[in-house]
């Protein structure tokens, strides 16, 4: 931890935060002008080489659907052809010559300008078929046997692209590019046959080979068709990175991850088909030149920052080291307290700075006593304004003649009355000090009790349980009236039947705990927030006209300190429990004068 501190306070140094400050000016801005210019010029040069990727695979597309419906075309030629309907509708009507003949007219006379040759068979419905290629019995028996045959054969006007490789293949076994067609009678609305038009995949791939990068013609399942690269034809791509890409649009651009290396993704559909194009090119093999450009770049700035390094450290210590010698002396001042000063000593200019903080030390001395003193009495004097709300002297004589004139009168309820009200007057006018036993606090109590008993009559019950080991324990005068006063008439008052109120004590854990507790009709949840609020808060205004909870709050506070103070606890309809905390201190009359200070206890 020592030398974690250490480490810090040299991190903390002059020398240390001018060397890098200075740092951290050249650096950052170059920094952020290199991210503004080169993130932007990164992301053109992406767009553009991706426009242009992306119409290069376009074009490609167009000559993949072009070599398409030119097989479509071709297979339609033939199924339509009312010669080879007639031999699959009756084909006991043509002699072999006849079946020759028409096979060189029609089949073999298909040309195009996109594929070389061509793989054609004819199947009818009887178990014939007539085929440009060798296919023996075994392979016709694997076409019309399969599934989507039989499918396809129930059902009139179908058409099937399919990639043939390991499967329904001719004796040559080439990978086939082949249009699966029924032959269906315009009039009947029945199959009548079965066409399968193939083309080599060799044919389709030099259109493919054009882009660079790794190309796949894929199908709906993601099995590839056709790819430059041979090896790959008939395999599945729905596991690589880029598969899920595929089926959120018909095209695009995006940018994934394969085997660690970073690709940029161009896809398109094949309109005729639902086939797609795809397009696999290595991010950093396109941008080479830009990252080669970046390199040079951060090389050239690191020379700079060395060198920048270098001068900055020099400028540094060559402005800390004079202060390090100021530096050590206000350390020995820091040891010392302030009543110590530094020894002039130095060049002048640290001669200088070491006499006005001399100067500074001396004032920060008499500051502290001067703010010492306005502190006291300023306390003194907020604790004298509150006190002065309960401190009505100036008719306690007056009280006392008209009691007398009461009793002489023989008027004695009244006598009572104002002799109970002179009680509590008398202990209000400050004689004695601010501080009385709790002893003395009930006494007061118990002449306002007598007071609001000649009001409320049977209504009011007050119980004071307090133990005697509690009543000579110190409490700030005129303590428990106000808090009494609120339950009377917040609490007992509005209530339908009698009210019954509980006053109590107990001495725990250096603590005097009162409680004045009741069963009025309690405090609304929003309104006893708002009281706690305001007993928590410090306004700073001039004290109320009223006497309160916060008066009481206050002035345990102002006297005792912030550990101390009320609180208060309520239920609307159980009634309402008020908590006052204060030090447990046996009460000594001589001690108790106004002038005393406990905040410090």
């Amino acid at each position: 931890m020592r030398r974690f501190k250490q480490a810090a306070q040299a991190l903390n140094s002059i020398r240390n935060k001018s060397f890098f400050s200075i740092l951290l000016f050249l650096i950052i801005p170059f920094l952020l002008t290199f991210y503004w210019v080169d993130k932007p010029l990164e992301s053109v040069i992406e767009q553009k080489i991706g426009d242009s990727t992306r119409e290069a695979l376009h074009q490609v597309k167009f000559n993949t659907e072009l070599f398409l419906e030119d097989m479509l075309r071709s297979a339609v030629e033939i199924s339509t052809n009312p010669s080879i309907t007639d031999l699959l509708i009756h084909p006991e009507r043509f002699t072999d010559y006849e079946k020759l003949r028409l096979k060189d007219n029609v089949i073999n006379k298909q040309y195009s300008s996109y594929y070389t040759e061509t793989y054609v068979t004819l199947m009818d419905l009887y178990g014939n078929w007539h085929s440009t290629r060798y296919m023996d019995e075994g392979l016709y028996q694997q076409y019309t046997q399969s599934a989507w045959y039989k499918d396809m054969v129930q059902k009139p006007f179908q058409l099937r692209w399919m990639l043939v490789k390991d499967h329904y293949v001719y004796s040559d076994k080439r990978p086939l590019i082949t249009l699966v067609k029924t032959i269906t009678d315009l009039q009947t609305k029945r199959n009548i046959g079965m066409l399968l038009f193939g083309v080599a995949e060799t044919d389709l791939r030099k259109y493919l080979g054009m882009l660079e990068g790794e190309v796949y013609l894929v199908d709906g399942e993601g099995t590839v068709l056709s790819s430059p690269d041979s090896e790959k034809i008939g395999t599945s791509i729905g596991k690589e990175a880029f598969a899920a890409e595929l089926g959120k649009a018909a095209g695009g651009q995006s940018i994934v991850v394969k085997d660690r290396v970073k690709w940029i993704v161009n896809y398109d559909t094949v309109g005729q088909t639902g086939w797609k194009i795809v397009q696999l090119i290595p991010y950093d093999t396109v941008f080479k030149e830009i990252f080669g450009i970046r390199r040079a770049n951060i090389l050239i700035v690191l020379g700079i920052f060395i060198v920048f390094m270098f001068i900055t450290l020099s400028i540094a210590l060559s402005i800390s080291r004079p202060l390090q010698l100021l530096n050590k002396k206000m350390r020995e001042v820091e040891e010392r307290d302030f009543n110590s000063t530094l020894q002039v000593s130095g060049p002048s200019e640290i001669s200088t700075l070491i006499g006005t903080y001399n100067k500074m030390l001396k004032q920060i001395r008499d500051l502290l006593q001067r703010v010492k003193e306005e502190y006291q009495q300023k306390e003194d004097m907020r604790f004298r304004a509150l006190q002065a709300q309960i401190n009505p002297h100036f008719i306690l004589n007056t009280l006392n003649n008209i009691k007398w004139m009461a009793y002489i009168r023989g008027v004695k309820e009244v006598g009572d009355m104002l002799s109970s009200l002179g009680g509590i007057l008398e202990g209000s006018i400050g004689r004695g000090g601010n501080l009385i036993s709790l002893r003395q606090e009930l006494q007061y109590i118990e002449n306002y009790i007598n007071l609001m008993k000649l009001k409320y009559n049977d209504k009011l019950t007050v119980h004071i349980d307090v133990p005697d080991t509690c009543l000579e324990q110190e409490v700030i005068k005129f303590l428990l009236q106000p808090v009494v006063e609120n339950a009377i008439q917040h609490g007992i008052e509005p209530l339908p039947g009698k009210g019954e109120i509980r006053i109590e004590a107990e001495a725990a854990e250096a603590l005097l705990i009162l409680r004045v507790r009741d069963n009025g009709v309690g405090i609304p949840e929003a309104k006893l927030a708002e009281i706690r609020q305001r007993l928590e808060t410090e306004t700073g205004e001039p004290p109320s006209q009223h006497i309160g909870l916060k008066n009481v709050h206050e002035r345990i506070r102002y006297h005792y300190g912030e550990a101390y103070g009320l609180t208060v606890d309520s239920r609307p309809g159980e009634g309402t429990e008020v908590r006052l905390a204060l030090p447990l201190i046996t009460y000594r009359k001589e001690e108790s004068h106004e002038t005393q200070n406990h905040a410090g206890r």
